[in-house]
């Protein structure tokens, strides 16, 4: 019996999840609408739908004048019923946090201090976040990190912070009972570029790459979906061999101290991006303090590549944009998912 009562469960979380999805930035819907748009039953939606308004989650959205015979009720999600709440770091020393309403909406922005003499990152994250969940009904969280990131861990890049190998998303969760995902930042702006450039199609494979004498990072769409690789390694283009004795870390730092050209270096990084993974589109971000040109760098992956698989290269200054866009994306995923952690 407890078998039956689990699957029964998941079937119900799996239809309100379908409900929330049609209402979501889609306005007021009717009950047969909503059957129709999600395929269930009507008396499956109307049972649904009284128990998500008996609790607040839905809002009577008045009355349908559209529909024959008698006026049917229409219902709406309610906004603040459930929030995301998203983080990223613009800065090194700075926290930026973004509270997502239940249509999706950016509702409070705010910037934290982060890696003050008494508080570090992951205590002013807990701080910040029980704060927040005072505050407002946070089901979800959303976060992006500059540093390598496998399964919600901190494999690496984050020593001085003192959360190398450290399991953040399993502590977010157990440590408030919520819904969490954890990010490497790139992988965040490659899915909010990925939306912005083309919606849900599946069909294309998108790379975006931030170049900087700190590192470069690359975030990798394929067909629709966020390329991670076994160990979240994906994407992590420093590491790749610039020379016999050098990575593409310590190459770029060479070039920055003799003021050279960055476009060879950044052609070939291109070139083994589209050897491993052959993406239709890379978008460089411009957040780089490295010269190059981007004609010249076309010019080189014709001398690299195949003319036939060299890909569409744009400049785009939408970094932070596409990273909040992404992240809000992940959370929201979270909450139109179910309000409560299923163990599955």
């Amino acid at each position: 019996m407890s078998e039956i009562r689990y699957n029964k469960a998941i079937v119900k979380n799996i239809n309100e999840s379908l409900i929330r999805r049609c209402l979501q930035g889609a306005g007021s819907f009717t009950k047969t609408k909503i059957a129709r748009e999600t395929g269930l039953s009507f008396p499956t939606v109307s049972r649904i739908l009284d128990e998500m308004t008996e609790r607040g989650e839905i809002l009577g959205g008045g009355i349908d004048p559209t529909t024959g015979g008698r006026h049917a009720q229409s219902y709406v999600l309610n906004p603040d019923f459930a929030y995301v709440l998203c983080i990223y770091f613009p800065q090194p020393t700075c926290m930026r946090l973004l509270m997502i309403n239940s249509l999706g909406e950016v509702s409070e922005r705010e910037d934290i201090p982060v890696a003050s003499r008494t508080e570090g990152v992951k205590e002013t994250m807990d701080r910040v976040i029980a704060e927040k969940m005072l505050s407002h009904s946070v089901k979800a969280i959303s976060i992006g990190l500059p540093w390598g990131v496998s399964q919600g861990k901190i494999l690496f890049g984050a020593k001085d912070t003192g959360l190398e190998n450290y399991p953040l998303e399993a502590h977010l969760i157990e440590k408030f009972g919520i819904s969490a995902r954890v990010e490497n930042d790139m992988n965040a702006a490659a899915a909010g570029c990925y939306t912005r450039m083309f919606g849900k199609d599946e069909k294309i494979s998108l790379a975006c790459i931030s170049v900087t004498t700190a590192g470069c990072g690359c975030g990798l769409f394929v067909r629709g979906h966020l390329v991670r690789g076994q160990h979240g390694f994906a994407g992590e283009l420093l590491y790749m061999a610039a020379s016999p004795e050098q990575n593409m870390r310590e190459s770029f730092h060479k070039i920055r101290d003799e003021g050279a050209d960055a476009s060879r270096s950044i052609a070939q990084m291109v070139s083994g991006i589209c050897a491993t993974v052959d993406p239709a589109y890379i978008v460089f971000y411009h957040r780089d303090d490295l010269p190059q040109n981007m004609k010249k760098i076309e010019d080189l992956c014709r001398i690299y590549l195949p003319e036939e698989v060299v890909p569409n290269l744009i400049q785009a200054d939408s970094y932070e944009q596409d990273q909040e866009n992404g992240l809000i994306s992940f959370g929201m995923d979270l909450l139109l998912a179910g309000y409560e952690i299923i163990n599955r």
